[in-house]
């Protein structure tokens, strides 16, 4: 596991760890990381689960089974605070209400202000989580969502933003995790024009393959992306995309050019 670190003009002294799209993948050496760098905040940006559908009944934390370890580690070093992405489709509330029990906080289209650091943490739900928990109301639990829907329907498919505004208007330093990326400008809810000071994202696995550091293929932005890693700025503030803490690719698709990270901000 590879580890990467930015520094951002803050006003505030506190150091947050960024973690994305762990896909009940074995987490490395990451908790190693963290208990070095000491960070105030860990925020965890959604696909935490691979997304398949459980059988009736399964938890799907029963057979995913990296996942509570984890988020028990890092709870017990630093305010753990997780958003939802595409991939937690799949778990059930009872899934989220473990994860809540074992100390994090889940923020799903709302926020909290952390109390050891005084930032404002928002969560901004995935679209497609929405659109599978809408079909589901519809459907019930028994018939399956269909495949195709699922890509055809994520270019189109817009996040519930209404809570936003009450984020936007705290005062001080405000950070929102947002699973997907392509939001920042690609789609709505177009947040580079948001006045949010970082939004924190994964999703895009770093474009899979990286080629003369440009990645390769992204969900949701397509062939030669333009948000798989690294900083991008805005009138407002900024994004930090992680390349991501697992390779869910099938095979014969390889990660190449492209390790696992995990990324440290420290605000100064």
């Amino acid at each position: 596991m590879k580890e990467r670190v930015y520094r951002i003009h803050a006003g505030i002294p506190h150091r947050i760890a960024l973690l994305a799209d762990l896909h009940n993948a074995d987490p490395g050496n990451t908790i190693e990381i963290l208990r070095h760098r000491r960070p105030s905040l860990i925020a965890a940006t959604g696909d935490l689960f691979i997304g398949y559908r459980a059988q009736k009944g399964e938890n799907l934390l029963d057979r995913q089974d990296r996942i509570l370890p984890f988020i028990r580690a890092c709870t017990a070093l630093a305010p753990t605070y997780i958003s939802l992405g595409n991939h937690e489709w799949a778990a059930s509330s009872s899934d989220l209400k473990t994860l809540e029990t074992a100390g994090a906080v889940i923020l799903d289209n709302t926020w909290v202000r952390d109390g050891s650091t005084g930032i404002t943490v928002g969560g901004l739900t995935s679209a497609l989580l929405m659109d599978y928990r809408r079909f589901r109301e519809k459907n019930g639990e028994e018939r399956r969502y269909p495949e195709e829907k699922r890509h055809t329907d994520a270019y189109v498919l817009r996040p519930d933003i209404k809570w936003l505004r009450s984020f936007e208007q705290q005062e001080g330093f405000k950070v929102l995790l947002c699973h997907h990326p392509e939001y920042w400008c690609l789609q709505t809810p177009m947040l580079r024009d948001h006045p949010i000071d970082l939004v924190l994202s994964g999703h895009a696995h770093g474009g899979q393959i990286r080629l003369f550091g440009r990645g390769l293929f992204s969900p949701g932005q397509g062939l030669l992306p333009s948000y798989t890693g690294g900083i991008y700025r805005g009138p407002y503030g900024k994004m930090i995309v992680s390349r991501g803490m697992a390779n869910t690719a099938p095979p014969p698709i390889p990660r190449l050019f492209n390790p696992r990270e995990v990324v440290i901000i420290d605000l100064q």
